[in-house]
């Protein structure tokens, strides 16, 4: 069928070809036509697949080329007995690896006390789960610096919780503790006990010896007397029974809890080590020294100096990676050119991170110390290490000289500057300034010495120089971050950006055209300039004109209304020149005068110096002002000798008081919010906040109140409570918290913010107060705009009765 073929052609006679390709025929496997006669076999399929024209998939059905099937009669799979499965690792140590693992993973600033609290109470009850937990804490913290601070508090408060060691064994021995290390071993058996101790003494031996009917037996078979053969353990439960040395052999005994019987392990002394049994190698006259002994080598935080101390002291920690760049280099020639580009990733990759837990481990060990788990002489040790110095012994004073390998390399030069920039403020202390001088002197040759890298020598530089500035750093480290202080944080700067914009707007106005020297500008600005030391002159704006010298002629000698030209200008003030203008002018009595530096105000209070303080120590000294006006009775007087510290050469300490008091507010319990509120109404009676203190910050809180409560539900009733007694003292007003309160979009939000501000103006002011503050003609013209008529009357009817 499907003659597409079409020509003409006689049945039984040679069929024409089709010169179309793909096109005709119909045929089934291809799209031409091939010399076959009816009554023929069919010629052999095509080995190349083609689709044919509609005649079919060419090629599909033939791709086993008509090869016979293999003959189905096989036997089935059998599955063996001993046929591989997968299988977990359910010893304990997986299942503590496995638990500690997951929360450090999980463990934030945020999550830090409750995680913290679940690795604390995981139970220690081997010493190689003890080195496991520090093993894996480390590398977490040597592997995040930035969270170093985090860890190093984590391994301080295990290292307080995980003071007893349950794994310590105490062994009772018949060896002389007056013999030298090494010496013959001496034993007298009338002689008084002596005592070592284990910290790794298990009973899951796998071969044991008994069983036994009773402890002096056990002891008779160790020390020779009867001869017996080993036994497998199996799944036998045992537990330890006693411990002892007798005779120059280490006895174990342990008891079966299934039988009653006892089991033994014995060896001799001498083959402790090789039998992985670990022992103290001090012997000590009596149990209590013993066991104090074995507790202080135990505790989490000697084994977590050990650690530190190793990783500290590797000698090249690039050893391992050097020698896998010397394999790369005898093979590059035969690689292809991706695959070197992805072996030289591959080793830089590992070189960073390398680089990176160097780094993090000085850090770490500077955070440590920084917590008083390491001491000053142990950091004195890094220091001298790093710098190539070494003490001389004997001399009539400190002195220190160059240790015979004193080159230092790159890492050492960064993790010196690394480690002084985490503890020099801790360090550099009165009781060490002997060595820091001597430590000084030398970053001081290192500073200018031209054989370092520019890098190098500018971090010393930095160092120096942040020494010199009592270690204030240049740039903010990041640190690890709750939620809310990166929410309060975001929303502070964005805070902070607008009204730096309100003041670059109202700044920007100048003197409005009149042309008399810009007398509102910027705050610490001078007559007859912008303001803020924006000394440019654009000629532009102002179409000023030149006389025939090139010069402006803008200023006369009063140096503010200046010229007609200047008047155009706004009055800005010019003084400086445009490189568009030719050469500066010359000094003449006509050229105005220079800006007057800006009076500094005295603090209130009467104080005309002190110390400035910067916004993070005055909300510290907030903070603390705080905890004592709560701890100490409420003591106004020392309350205000506070507030005139804060205040002292810093005008706005109180604006930023009152906004960490209102943010404070929305996350607190009710004791410190009552109190923080009492601190502000005080300060405001005394007069040591302004209206505006109060006025901008608040603002704020009732802007911003919709994104309060998605953390805390209750925030508009905490606002209530804010800002119920500045509403009843007339700081604030009615009409001022309804333009507040109408940008909220929510009008849902707007009618709670009414509602809960008058509740809590009520119940701290009274009903007499709340009446006052909400019923006056203004007050209630103000509510009934915002909220409506109907909505306003029905809260009042509700809570102003």
């Amino acid at each position: 069928g499907g003659g597409g073929g079409g020509g003409d052609w006689d049945r039984g006679s040679q069929m024409p070809r089709d010169n179309r390709g793909r096109g005709g025929g119909g045929g089934r496997g291809d799209g031409d036509a091939s010399d076959w006669q009816r009554g023929k076999a069919p010629p052999p399929p095509r080995p190349v697949a083609g689709r044919g024209g509609r005649g079919g998939r060419g090629g599909r059905g033939n791709r086993h080329n008509n090869e016979p099937f293999p003959d189905d009669d096989f036997d089935p799979l059998v599955r063996n007995a001993n046929r591989w499965v997968p299988s977990k690792d359910n010893s304990i140590m997986a299942k503590v690896e496995k638990q500690v693992k997951g929360l450090l993973n999980k463990i934030t600033k945020e999550k830090f006390d409750r995680l913290a609290g679940q690795l604390c109470d995981i139970q220690i009850k081997s010493y190689d789960m003890l080195t496991l937990m520090i093993r894996l804490v480390y590398e977490k913290a040597i592997g995040e610096p930035t969270f170093s601070d985090m860890y190093a508090n984590l391994c301080y408060q295990l290292s307080q919780r995980v003071k007893k060691s349950p794994f310590i064994q105490i062994i009772e021995s018949d060896e002389d503790p007056m013999a030298e290390p090494g010496a013959e071993y001496n034993y007298d058996d009338g002689g008084s006990a002596s005592f070592r101790w284990s910290n790794d003494v298990s009973t899951s031996d796998a071969e044991i010896l008994g069983p036994f009917d009773s402890e002096d037996q056990c002891i008779d078979v160790a020390l020779g007397n009867d001869d017996t053969d080993p036994i497998q353990r199996g799944e036998m439960e045992l537990s330890l029974h006693r411990l002892l040395i007798k005779r120059g052999n280490f006895i174990k005994i342990m008891r079966s809890q299934g039988d009653d019987k006892f089991y033994m392990v014995c060896f001799p002394l001498s083959q402790a080590e090789e039998c992985g049994q670990q022992l103290s190698t001090k012997i000590f006259t009596s149990e209590i020294e013993c066991q104090n002994d074995a507790t202080k080598m135990n505790t989490f935080k000697r084994s977590l100096l050990n650690k530190c101390e190793d990783e500290f002291n590797k000698q090249d920690i690039y050893k391992d990676w050097k020698e896998e760049m010397k394999e790369y280099k005898k093979l590059k020639a035969t690689l292809s050119e991706s695959e070197q580009n992805e072996r030289e990733e591959e080793l830089e990759f590992r070189r960073m991170k390398i680089k990176k837990q160097m780094l993090g481990n000085i850090k770490f060990i500077g955070e440590l110390y920084k917590l008083g788990m390491l001491k000053e002489k142990i950091m004195r040790f890094c220091i001298q290490s790093l710098l190539k110095l070494e003490e001389v012994q004997g001399a009539d004073y400190l002195k220190f000289k160059n240790v015979d390998d004193d080159e230092m390399d790159e890492e050492d030069h960064e993790a010196l500057c690394n480690l002084f920039v985490t503890i020099g403020s801790t360090i550099d202390n009165p009781k060490a300034a002997p060595y820091m001088q001597a430590y000084f002197e030398k970053i001081h040759v290192l500073s200018e010495d031209k054989s370092l890298s520019s890098r190098s020598r500018f971090a010393y530089q930095d160092l120096i120089d942040m020494r010199k500035m009592g270690w204030k750093l240049r740039r903010k480290v990041e640190t690890a971050k709750t939620l809310e202080e990166i929410r309060k944080e975001a929303e502070r700067e964005e805070r902070m950006q607008q009204q730096q914009s309100m003041q670059n707007n109202y700044g920007g106005r100048g003197g409005g055209g009149r042309g008399r020297g810009g007398g509102r500008g910027d705050k610490g600005g001078y007559r007859g300039g912008r303001g803020s030391g924006d000394y440019r002159n654009d000629n532009r704006e102002s179409g000023g004109r030149r006389d025939n010298r090139g010069y402006d002629n803008q200023y006369d000698s009063r140096g503010g209304r200046g010229s007609r030209n200047d008047r155009n200008d706004g009055g800005r003030g010019n003084y400086g020149y445009s490189p568009n203008r030719g050469p500066p002018p010359m000094p003449s009595s006509r050229m105005a005068p220079p800006p007057v530096a800006p009076k500094i105000l005295s603090p209130p209070g009467g104080r005309s110096g002190g110390e400035q303080f910067s916004k993070d120590k005055i909300e510290t000294r907030a903070k603390n002002m705080r905890d004592e006006f709560m701890n100490e009775g409420r003591d106004e007087k020392e309350l205000l000798l506070t507030m005139d510290e804060n205040l002292a050469g810093n005008p706005d300490a109180g604006s930023i008081i009152v906004q960490l008091y209102a943010d404070k507010a929305m996350d607190c319990k009710a004791p410190e919010r009552e109190a923080m509120i009492d601190i502000l109404v005080i300060l405001y009676k005394a007069k040591k906040l302004t209206k505006s203190d109060v006025e901008v910050p608040m603002a704020d809180m009732v802007e911003f109140i919709d994104s309060f409560v998605v953390d805390s539900p209750g925030a508009i009733g905490f606002l209530g409570e804010m800002l119920a007694p500045f509403l009843d003292m007339k700081v604030l007003s009615v009409p001022w918290l309804c333009e507040k309160t109408a940008l909220l979009m929510k009008k849902e939000d707007q009618k709670e913010v009414i509602h809960k501000v008058i509740v809590e103006t009520k119940k701290a002011c009274g009903d007499g107060a709340a009446r006052a503050v909400f019923g006056g003609p203004n007050e209630v013209k103000a509510l009934e705009q915002l909220l409506g008529a109907g909505e306003f009357q029905a809260i009042a009817a509700k809570c102003l009765g």
